[in-house]
């Protein structure tokens, strides 16, 4: 029977893989009908649980496969002269599990890798052609527009001081918070022209538990796409956690590279009627071009992030002592396994794509007015 199971399960395996050669039939087949319906299944009743699951899944699952381990060695040991039988027998068990184990990832989640990237989809680039370089002098106008949009936010969030002298934070709930974000997609989806169930609410994002485990592996969240549950590393400042839940937003909605998630996310956020959320989203924004601008020309850099307020400063340097109090060697593993998933599900660059945001919103902007983006009034 495992052998059966096997073999089906890498039957559906190369099935899949055949229809993700096409992108377009993916994307309208798998992105806007299937794969929501097939989510909601396990989303919808997971979202009313109060903790998050994902991460006790993911222990379970460590703990059965140590013990898998554990006593197929010892049966191993124990099965003189039968010992390659049951060391293909547990071969073949691990590998039916396995293949329906991905079966499932690929119906849940996994063949959104397929679907067009970002650039065609919204129409930035000509099909087969590259985006054009970034240039210094668009990063440098971006990046005072971006640094203007988040001081003039930082001041709204406290009463018109320009520096705080502490990190900026929130009064709103956990699900104040999201409910805000999910508000910028519903407002951020009908004005970019994205299809119409992005502006769903997929279910609420999960404060994890063992955040403290993922601030030494260098991780701000993920998405469990078994029980379709955006998980939040809460130990992270306050500030930068808007971004975080709506790029782990994104991936629920079938936004798989990491760029793209972050693309998205930096959208929802500064279309949300919240302005701490607002903030969150244009700090990322300014950062990522500021990056950019100072591989491009260091002196343009040097000038305009003098532009910052001291609190806006004061903010950047908390989240970097933060980041930066817990390298060492779990981030590097995290870093590994991280980059080995990307990889494996074909993402260009694999870990290096976070950064490769910047390249879509510049090319957003060269085709809409930074001016007009995100939230003014409401609808």
């Amino acid at each position: 029977m495992r052998v059966q199971l096997a073999a089906a399960g890498t039957g559906l395996l190369a099935i899949l893989y055949v229809a993700g050669r096409w992108p377009s039939f993916v994307e309208q087949l798998f992105v806007e009908r299937l794969g929501p319906r097939l989510t909601a299944i396990v989303a919808a009743p997971v979202a009313r649980a109060p903790i998050c699951l994902a991460e006790w899944l993911e222990a379970a699952a460590g703990v059965v496969v140590l013990a898998f381990v554990v006593a197929t060695v010892a049966e191993i040991v124990r099965a003189r002269g039968k010992r390659l039988a049951v060391a293909g027998r547990a071969l073949a068990s691990s590998w039916a599990v396995v293949a329906w184990v991905l079966v499932a990832f690929e119906l849940m989640w996994g063949m959104a890798y397929a679907r067009p990237a970002a650039e065609d989809r919204f129409g930035f680039r000509e099909p087969g052609e590259q985006l054009a370089p970034l240039r210094a002098d668009e990063l440098e106008r971006l990046a005072i527009l971006f640094v203007d949009r988040s001081n003039a936010l930082y001041l709204q969030l406290h009463g018109g001081w320009p520096d705080a002298y502490a990190a900026t934070t929130t009064d709103a709930s956990w699900l104040e918070l999201d409910a805000a974000i999910d508000r910028g997609w519903e407002r951020m989806a009908p004005a970019m022209g994205l299809h119409p169930s992005v502006a769903a609410p997929r279910g609420p994002a999960k404060p994890l538990k063992s955040s403290v485990l993922f601030s030494w592996l260098g991780i701000g969240g993920f998405y469990f796409p078994f029980t379709g549950e955006a998980n939040i590393n809460v130990d992270a400042p306050e500030w930068q956690l808007p971004h975080t839940i709506a790029h782990e937003k994104a991936h629920q909605r079938f936004v798989a590279s990491e760029n793209e998630a972050n693309f998205h996310g930096w959208l929802a956020c500064i279309w949300s009627d919240d302005p701490f959320v607002r903030y969150g989203g244009w700090m990322f924004a300014q950062r990522q071009v500021l990056r950019a601008l100072a591989k491009a020309d260091p002196l343009l850099f040097s000038r305009t992030i003098r532009r910052r307020l001291p609190g806006v400063q004061r903010d950047v340097d908390i989240a970097h002592a933060f980041w930066t109090g817990y390298d060492g060697p779990l981030e590097r593993v995290g870093d590994t396994i991280n980059n080995t998933y990307l990889r494996i599900n074909a993402v260009p660059g694999g870990i290096r794509s976070y950064s490769r945001s910047v390249e879509l919103i510049v090319a957003l902007t060269r085709e809409r007015s930074p001016t007009d983006l995100g939230y003014t009034s409401a609808p």
